[in-house]
């Protein structure tokens, strides 16, 4: 997903209605302000669209990772088949999704973390979070509420 058609549609736009105020170069001056200082949150909104994007496609392609990968500046979908089973806990199916907001940071630390352990990242969460419900379970008492892994 190129970002930069979208800033240059925005910068248009501006543009033409600053154009109903007249030609004076102050208003141009400001429009031209505001579009630079709306990249980082255009660019933003394209990088949670493109992740929305991979959720829905992912949710549609059973047997593919989609990932969301930033190159030269600018989100892009990558879609691969799957290359092994993903692991099962106990002979249940994985049939339910979650799709988690993460902070850039602990997405990295999840990350690293899976890497360390040899696993990918949704064994290892699949496997820290079976472990945290767990222990409640086996303190006799039914999870009802957030859990700190």
């Amino acid at each position: 997903m190129n970002v930069l058609p979208v800033v240059n549609t925005v910068r248009a736009t501006l543009t033409h209605q600053a154009a109903l105020a007249g030609a004076d170069p102050a208003v141009a001056s400001a429009i031209n302000e505001v579009v630079e200082a709306l990249a980082p949150a255009l660019r933003l909104a394209a990088m949670e669209l493109t992740e929305q994007a991979a959720a829905e496609v992912r949710a549609q392609l059973p047997g593919h990772n989609v990932d969301v990968v930033v190159v030269d500046g600018d989100p892009t979908l990558r879609i691969s088949e799957t290359t092994s089973a993903p692991p099962r806990t106990e002979g249940e199916d994985f049939v339910s999704r979650i799709t988690l907001r993460l902070p850039p940071s602990l997405k990295d630390l999840v990350e690293n973390a899976a890497d360390r352990a040899g696993e990918s990242v949704n064994a290892w969460v699949v496997d820290v979070l079976g472990r945290g419900a767990n222990k409640g379970a086996k303190s006799g008492r039914k999870i009802t509420e957030p859990f700190d892994l």
